[in-house]
């Protein structure tokens, strides 16, 4: 008889494995000369931080992209995003298909807990539709970008090359550019901020990315049935308007971000930096100009996040979901929470806890190492990297370049960690939790708060 909890977890591991594996190759590639145009080869430490930010879809750089990277190079971090962004169990699934081979049972068991499926059954066609979905978003997200890039570059092969990397690293909400020049690096999508010809099939191929492959194929065909997709597209609109409100309160008059923009402008970038701020890290103004509360509505949107199942990272909008319903809403004798007639699973309830807590003792560990470690740099930029990173945003208030290599190490880790390793270590708890949960203990009196 197979044993499925050896196997879901020898397929976390798997699928950690796989993400080793995968940036370490990129970080191999990255490095080589033919990557680089200055033609040397690419400090080892540089070449680890760029594909890991790739793999792990964030988009935090050390080097500019455009001006450090051949054609070749920008293939590569290319290859790794959507790689990244769609996972090494569906990529590896999409090969067998091809080549008509059987996906093994530990395989099947690594797509259902990579996409969170209930069950096993229609796993392979699911993940099937994934990758064509996938396909045709980036596409039409190419040939909308596809005018403002030849625009931009005066060149169609250009254009073309930039409006597919955009395309993907959106869709992916990755955060790489191809924009900057010897003159002006680490810009972003800042040439753009007046342009909605271009922010716009960018910002709908973020939220088409954030809100989760499990809402784009099922949850509109059943919406009415699934509380998830409901819960997925609420939260996200309440945090969109939400967010681009605060913004505009915000940075409405600051010349360093929106202030010096016609009102439009201003409108449509601050709901563009909502929309950004949960993953994407495509910043239309600058990171760093943002005031102190612009600054911190951007750390807690990035905290965040998007939704399961999807390209993007955070805690996920229905975590942060259960945790606000657990404010209002006292678990009831059996830990669980009723929400418009259904109820919430403390099972559920302990993971999204759970989701919490270890993400926000890994940021806090990372930060007061790197304030050791970097201490002439400003706390709140360390922050803001730190949160970036675990959430796989990809905004920077300027300092990622400055860092030494032991903090980009740890960066690196917070951004493996974001993108692979919190769900593993809920999952591998929760196993064990089960088999505690068989055994009844005596109760004991704790005073808190």
């Amino acid at each position: 008889m197979v044993d499925k909890k050896k196997i879901r977890l020898n397929s976390s591991i798997k699928i950690c494995l796989g993400f080793m594996l995968l940036i370490l190759l990129g970080a191999l590639l990255l490095s080589l000369p033919i990557a680089n145009r200055n033609g040397e080869w690419l400090g080892f430490v540089d070449a680890f931080f760029t594909s890991t930010s790739a793999v792990c879809v964030t988009g935090l750089v050390v080097v500019d992209t455009a001006t450090q990277f051949t054609l070749f190079g920008q293939f590569v971090i290319l290859f790794l995003i959507q790689i990244g962004g769609l996972g090494i169990v569906a990529i590896t699934s999409l090969v067998f298909l091809i080549l008509r081979k059987k996906i093994t049972l530990s395989s099947r068991m690594a797509l259902q807990e990579s996409f969170n499926r209930e069950n096993l059954q229609g796993v392979v066609k699911f993940i099937r539709r994934v990758i064509i979905l996938t396909l045709a978003i980036e596409g039409i997200g190419a040939l909308c970008l596809l005018y403002s890039t030849i625009t931009y570059f005066g060149s169609f092969w250009k254009g073309l090359f930039a409006a597919i990397f955009t395309s993907i690293s959106a869709f992916c909400n990755a955060g790489f550019d191809v924009f900057g020049n010897e003159l002006n690096q680490f810009m972003s999508l800042m040439p753009f901020a007046s342009n909605i010809l271009m922010l716009l099939p960018i910002m709908l191929l973020i939220v088409l990315g954030g809100i989760g492959f499990v809402v784009m194929i099922d949850g509109f065909k059943t919406w009415r049935s699934s509380h998830h997709a409901r819960i997925v597209i609420y939260v996200t609109l309440v945090l969109i308007l939400g967010g681009a409100i605060l913004y505009m309160i915000a940075e409405w008059n600051n010349p360093l971000t929106i202030g010096k923009m016609p009102w439009w402008d201003k409108i449509f970038n601050c709901l563009f930096q909502s929309v950004a701020t949960r993953t994407a890290g495509c910043a239309s103004i600058d990171q760093g100009g943002l005031t102190p509360f612009g600054t911190l509505i951007t750390i807690l949107l990035m905290f965040i996040g998007g939704s399961p199942t999807s390209t993007a990272g955070g805690i996920k909008t229905t975590t942060f979901f259960i945790i606000v319903l657990m404010l209002f809403k006292f678990p009831n004798s059996q830990g669980s929470i009723v929400y418009k007639g259904r109820k919430i699973s403390a099972n559920i309830i302990n993971k999204a806890f759970k989701i919490v807590m270890y993400t926000l003792t890994t940021v806090m560990v990372a930060i007061l190492l790197i304030t050791l470690i970097e201490g002439d740099l400003d706390l709140m930029s360390i922050i803001f990297e730190c949160v970036s990173a675990i959430s796989t945003v990809g905004f920077s208030m300027g300092i990622t370049p400055m860092l030494s290599g032991a903090s980009k190490i740890i960066i690196a880790l917070l951004m493996f960690v974001g993108r692979v390793g919190m769900t593993t270590i809920v999952l591998g708890l929760s196993t064990r939790s089960q088999v505690d949960n068989q055994v009844e203990y005596i109760n004991t009196d704790i005073i808190v708060g």
